[in-house]
C-alpha cells in the first residue's frame, strides 16, 4: 500500500489539466504515490488528452463517470476505491511546486491531530492567495470587512507562519483518509463552494484539526471550471452556499443576520458603481446587474446549493 493518492477532480480542463499532472509526475513518482483522476463527465476530451500523456505509468489511474457529480459527489465517488492513508485532493487548475507534496505530508506527520492540511496557495503572478478564512458565521463574515477589525481574521494574516486556522480554500487538501470517512466525506447537497468549509467544521466537531503548511507552494488558477460553468457570475455562487452552511451549522438567527449583511453590503456596492463610473468598469461587482443577481440569490429559494 503507497502513503498517499493524489486525486485530481477534472470537468472540461482541456487547458489546464496537462500542465497539472506535469506538475506532480515526478513528485508522485519518485515518492511511491499514486496519481488518481476522476473525470466528471468531460465533453472537451481532456480525460482521454491525460491517457495519452501519462500512457501506461504504473502510479496512474483514470476514473470516469458518465456525469458532472459537482465537486462533493465527485470525491465521494473517486474515494471509494482509495487504500492510502493519506488523500491529496486537488483541483485541475493547480501547478504544484518542487517538494510541495511532500511539504503536506511532513505537515501532517508533524501535527498528529491535523485531519486536514493545505499549502500556501499562489496566483499566476507570484503573489498570495489568502487561502485561510473563518468559519463563515456572520460575525465572523462583518469582522473580515471592517477595516478596524479584519487584521484580526485569519483571511487577513499574513500566511507566513505554519498554523491552525478555521478552514481552508479547498483547491489542495491533504486529509487523513481514516478521517474523512469517519464524518462521512463531503455533503453532496453542496455543489460548488463551501464543500470544504462544511468538512473541515465536522472534522473539528469531531476532533481534528485544520493546518496552513507555507512551506508547500502551490500555484492556483482559481475557478477555472467554475466559471465555465457560472460565467462572471461564478463568485455569487457563494450566498447559497453560505445560506447552507448557516442552515445546517448555526439557525434563522444566522441566516438572517447574513442576509440583512450582505444586501446592504449589494445595495452599497450598487449605491457606490451608480456614483462612480470607473468604479463600476473595473470591478464587476459594483455593476447594478451583479448585485441585483446577488439580492435575488439572498432572498430566494437557496437552501440547496446545486444549481
Amino acid at each position: 500500500m503507497s502513503a498517499y493518492t493524489l486525486l485530481v477532480l477534472n470537468w472540461n480542463g482541456r487547458d489546464i489539466l496537462p500542465g497539472m499532472l506535469a506538475s506532480v509526475l515526478d513528485q508522485v513518482a519518485g515518492s511511491g504515490g499514486k496519481l488518481l483522476v476522476f473525470d466528471n463527465g468531460s465533453e472537451d476530451g481532456s480525460d482521454r488528452d491525460a491517457l495519452e500523456l501519462m500512457g501506461d505509468n504504473p502510479c496512474f489511474s483514470l476514473v470516469r463517470s458518465p456525469v458532472n457529480l459537482g465537486f462533493a459527489a465527485g470525491v465521494n465517488e473517486a474515494m471509494r476505491g482509495v487504500d492510502t492513508g493519506v488523500t491529496i485532493i486537488a483541483n485541475s487548475d493547480t501547478l504544484f511546486s518542487e517538494g510541495s507534496i511532500t511539504g503536506l505530508l511532513e505537515g501532517l506527520l508533524r501535527h498528529p491531530r491535523a485531519g486536514l492540511a493545505g499549502p500556501r496557495l499562489i496566483w499566476p503572478d507570484g503573489s498570495l492567495q489568502q487561502s485561510m478564512r473563518d468559519f463563515p458565521f456572520p460575525g465572523r463574515i462583518i469582522r473580515e470587512h471592517l477595516p478596524l477589525f479584519r487584521r484580526r481574521s485569519y483571511r487577513h494574516d499574513p500566511h507566513e507562519t505554519e498554523m491552525r486556522c478555521d478552514w481552508l480554500v479547498g483547491a489542495v487538501m491533504a486529509v487523513r483518509t481514516e478521517a474523512i470517512r469517519a464524518v462521512g466525506g463531503f455533503d453532496e447537497d453542496y455543489f460548488f463552494y463551501h464543500e470544504e468549509t462544511d468538512l473541515q467544521y465536522r472534522l473539528l466537531r469531531a476532533g481534528w484539526e485544520t493546518w496552513f503548511i507555507p512551506s508547500s507552494r502551490v500555484v492556483h488558477l482559481e475557478g477555472a471550471s467554475a466559471k465555465r460553468k457560472f460565467g462572471e457570475d461564478v463568485y455569487l455562487r457563494y450566498i447559497p452556499a453560505k445560506i447552507r452552511f448557516l442552515s445546517k451549522h448555526a439557525g434563522a438567527c444566522s441566516r438572517a443576520a447574513f442576509r440583512v449583511w450582505m444586501a446592504s453590503l449589494m445595495l452599497g456596492r450598487m449605491a457606490a458603481g451608480s456614483l462612480n463610473p470607473a468604479l463600476r468598469r473595473r470591478d464587476g461587482r459594483f455593476r447594478a446587474a451583479y448585485c441585483m443577481k446577488a439580492l435575488k440569490l439572498l432572498f430566494g429559494n437557496t437552501e440547496r446549493n446545486n444549481a
